[in-house]
């Protein structure tokens, strides 16, 4: 396929990203700027309510994520940890997402940790408990505006990487924040709003 990031040189990758920035409106970078703030809050509640550690539970966020709207994510962390506290089966229970990811959730519950061989989890991992800004959550939005210009609008992409392609994306990426005075994940969350809002996702 044309649109994948093989196909794509770091500068290629770069202004399509700034092209993205500067297309987004203030909404876009407001709601960008406070996303994994607002990720991370939710997370603390149910550290608290829970009794567990907070990045414990942005790593069963984490894993039930992939191909999981927002919303639907937190009520899917949830009902993992109850369950989980409860000595129920993951079996027991339903969530948005891959059966796989929803036995990670529960290993991650066992102490399990998210290695970086699993980069976009263990980033999104690190962003959402952490605030970390060593890393970058590279998703397939993220992918998108990597090799999608905003004026090009909905094109099929190759949506995914391998460990050396996604370093490559985190490191520009997180060159880029550095321009604009930002965080890696703030960066990345701006544009993840504005090229959802823009195909109307």
């Amino acid at each position: 396929m044309k649109n994948s990031i093989v196909n794509y040189s770091d500068t290629k990758i770069k202004n399509n990203l700034k092209r993205w920035f500067d297309a987004s409106t203030n909404e876009d970078k407001e709601s960008g700027k406070n996303w994994y703030k607002e990720a991370q809050e939710f997370c603390l509640y149910l550290s608290k309510k829970y009794d567990l550690d907070t990045y414990t539970c942005a790593t069963v966020v984490s894993c039930l994520s992939p191909n999981n709207k927002w919303g639907r994510n937190k009520v899917d962390a949830e009902a993992v940890i109850v369950a989980h506290k409860n000595g129920i089966a993951p079996e027991s229970i339903k969530v948005c997402t891959y059966t796989n990811n929803k036995l990670k959730a529960f290993r991650c519950l066992d102490g399990e940790l998210i290695g970086e061989t699993a980069p976009k989890t263990h980033a999104f991992a690190m962003n959402v408990g952490k605030l970390s800004s060593d890393h970058v959550t590279i998703d397939k939005w993220h992918l998108r505006a990597c090799m999608i210009r905003p004026t090009d609008g909905v094109q099929p992409c190759v949506e995914t990487l391998t460990a050396k392609q996604y370093r490559r994306v985190e490191r520009i990426t997180a060159q880029l924040s550095n321009e604009y005075n930002l965080k890696g994940f703030e960066f990345q969350a701006i544009l993840w709003v504005a090229i959802k809002n823009k195909w109307n996702r």
